[in-house]
């Protein structure tokens, strides 16, 4: 029942979040507006991904010990995932239910809407704070979904 309440609770939140950025994109652009959307993930990622770095033990990260944090994140929005591949250098992830993508879809916003606004929000979030873990990481959407249920796929990469 906590991930159940997490989903439902992230989702209303993010309708919010949403409904905010779809009236300012109606002020002054879609474009702006993302773009400062952008900016505002990147200043929260950068903040998070330094906080977890300090609390951590570990070291040297790389794409599977970053997860370990990563991962934190999605739990805490009761996102659902499964990791397909994992290794030192590559960490490839299915995210089934999300509440990003289903606070989306409720506003009646399309997926490709959608996609942009996830790569250029949670997503740069999530980037940012993988680089705050070690800059030689890069986190990444490999596939976006095309339905509700249809499936995202994200890596993080050691380049």
């Amino acid at each position: 029942m906590a991930i159940e309440d997490a989903f439902m609770g992230a989702r209303t939140a993010l309708m919010l979040f949403d409904a905010y950025v779809n009236t300012v994109a109606q002020e002054i652009g879609r474009e702006r507006a993302v773009a400062l959307m952008a900016k505002m993930c990147e200043s929260i990622g950068a903040m998070r991904g330094k906080m977890m770095k300090e609390q951590s033990s570990i070291k040297e990260f790389n794409a599977k010990t970053a997860w370990s944090l990563v991962k934190s994140l999605k739990d805490i929005l009761g996102e659902s995932h499964e990791v397909l591949e994992e290794s030192p250098q590559r960490l490839l992830v299915r995210n089934g239910r999300c509440p990003f993508y289903e606070a989306a879809r409720m506003l009646g916003m399309d997926a490709n809407t959608i996609g942009a606004g996830c790569r250029a929000g949670p997503m740069r979030l999530m980037d940012t704070v993988v680089k705050q873990l070690n800059p030689n990481l890069n986190l990444q959407v490999r596939k976006f979904r095309s339905t509700p249920e249809d499936f995202c796929e994200e890596e993080i990469v050691l380049v």
